[in-house]
């Protein structure tokens, strides 16, 4: 299996279970999963622990991909609503999350600092399951969780649910046509509890923060280095200008 069709992630389904190779930060990970869950945010797998191979074992959710195109359920506006409900439910459960002081994440160390929470690091179509109800089944992929804006999440689902970006950048993400960009962001504000004008400030603060994390890391042996080499960093670049022009939003 592969991971947003980018690397080989190396996940095996062993019955009602997926493994993966597991990391420094897989402990941390595991933490603040049982807590959201416990917090009733049952879009996240269990953790189940590790294996005799060292691999992390989390519960197998049932679901299916974003697709492309993708699928109705995403590009309906009630979609949208519903991705931004998403949002509001899982900031709740994060916010509540009492870190370790010395948790180990991906590229942090410790607990979120003042103003800040912890997030799921990666929230985008590629990482969520929608079942056979048109509702969203799973979040998956939580190794970038770390401490930071509260609010990132948030604005980086946004970012490509609108999307912001132009309408050849959002065809490649899986728009047939060109979506109504200002219904989709109004529905999605509405359930996250912004307004429009917060939506869009957070979503290019998330396109800012997206582009000094690929430019950050890119020595990373992981996948940051491929993020860098396809040109990432100036796709959120040109994203953000895209969303100046149209949105006002600097």
């Amino acid at each position: 299996m592969r991971g947003a069709g980018l690397q080989d992630r190396r996940l095996v389904r062993v019955s009602d279970t997926v493994r993966r190779p597991s990391g420094q930060w897989t402990g941390a990970v595991h933490h603040l999963l049982r807590h959201i869950r416990e917090q009733g945010f049952d879009l996240a797998p269990e953790p189940l622990g590790v294996d005799a191979a060292g691999r992390e074992v989390l519960s197998f959710i049932e679901g299916r991909d974003a697709g492309w195109p993708m699928r109705p359920e995403f590009l309906e506006v009630d979609g949208a609503a519903r991705l931004g409900a998403l949002t509001l439910r899982l900031r709740s459960a994060l916010m509540s999350y009492e870190c370790p002081p010395l948790a180990r994440w991906q590229f942090a160390t410790g607990a979120p600092g003042p103003g800040e929470a912890m997030q799921h690091g990666d929230l985008g179509p590629w990482n969520l399951l929608w079942g056979g109800d048109g509702q969203i089944a799973g979040v998956l992929d939580w190794d970038f969780a770390q401490p930071g804006d509260p609010w990132y999440d948030t604005g980086h689902l946004a970012w490509f649910t609108a999307p912001l970006m132009d309408d050849n950048r959002a065809h490649e993400r899986g728009f047939p046509a060109p979506p109504d960009r200002l219904a989709r962001l109004d529905a999605f504000a509405a359930s996250a509890g912004l307004t429009r004008a917060g939506l869009l400030k957070v979503a290019v603060d998330a396109q800012a923060e997206y582009e000094r994390r690929v430019i950050s890391r890119r020595l990373d042996d992981g996948p940051w280095k491929l993020f860098y080499e396809r040109g990432f960093h100036m796709n959120a670049a040109a994203d953000r200008a895209w969303t100046a022009k149209h949105f006002g939003q600097n």
